[in-house]
């Protein structure tokens, strides 16, 4: 039902005709099918289907244990899933390939410039964000420290749209800001960096790709729930005091 509700409220913002799923397509292809209301091409959907393994399963982040601690309470599946969902709202977690674009649009993307200028120009905007401490979204990882394992095969589907949709320039502004960040810090691109532009060459909106994102993992999340409560004990972690030391009355 995630997915229908995704590609419902994407359409119903853009004030089109909610469209019904078909028997006869597969979960990439019914996605896209009652996102668009057309059948994507086999090169949009593998791309898509590649976003969606990537995104489905990531260990223990934030959403993952937070569904983890509710489902150890015995809450049902439902609470755990509303609660992971609500990890995501924050900016530290969720979030993140919706950024990726809106530094994109902040660049300002001309559709008639080269890759070469493209390259150059987003080069130069991360040369000044990183002299003035600017946080820039998309890279950097709490767990790989030198790249993200999933990056190359998420990198080649976005590398085959940008061949599909012949838009050179979205591949200059992502490789002068992965070079720039990567000379200067020495810090490589994370899974969101190249999902986030593929989204959007699909013609998903912004708004949209985290839903999308929740789609994915929902299948990492319930299946952590499904573990969590097949050898269940609550998770309640102690902490540390740090204050005054005890006192007393006299």
């Amino acid at each position: 039902m995630m997915p229908a509700v995704v590609c419902y409220d994407q359409r119903r913002r853009r004030g089109e005709e909610l469209i019904e799923p078909r028997d006869d397509l597969d979960y990439s292809e019914n996605f896209l099918w009652m996102a668009f209301g057309e059948e994507a091409a086999p090169e949009v959907v593998d791309a898509f289907r590649v976003s969606i393994i990537l995104y489905s399963e990531h260990s223990f982040n934030a959403s993952t244990f937070t569904g983890r601690v509710i489902t150890s309470t015995l809450a049902d599946l439902h609470s755990a899933v509303v609660g992971a969902i609500g990890a995501l709202k924050g900016p530290l977690h969720g979030g993140a390939n919706e950024a990726v674009m809106h530094t994109f649009e902040e660049l300002g993307i001309r559709k008639d410039e080269s890759a070469e200028d493209a390259e150059k120009r987003s080069k130069e905007w991360m040369d000044k964000a990183l002299a003035e401490k600017k946080k820039v979204m998309g890279f950097g990882h709490r767990v790989y420290k030198h790249g993200d394992s999933r990056v190359p095969t998420m990198q080649d589907a976005l590398f085959r749209m940008l061949d599909y949709y012949d838009r050179p320039e979205i591949l200059g502004l992502y490789n002068g800001l992965a070079k720039s960040m990567d000379e200067a810090k020495s810090i490589k691109p994370n899974l969101d960096y190249p999902a986030g532009p593929t989204y959007w060459l699909m013609g998903f909106d912004i708004p949209t790709f985290t839903p999308i994102f929740v789609c994915a993992r929902i299948t990492g999340w319930t299946a952590h729930i499904m573990e969590q409560r097949a050898a269940n004990s609550l998770i309640r972690p102690l902490s540390e005091y740090d204050g005054p030391e005890e006192r007393h009355l006299d």
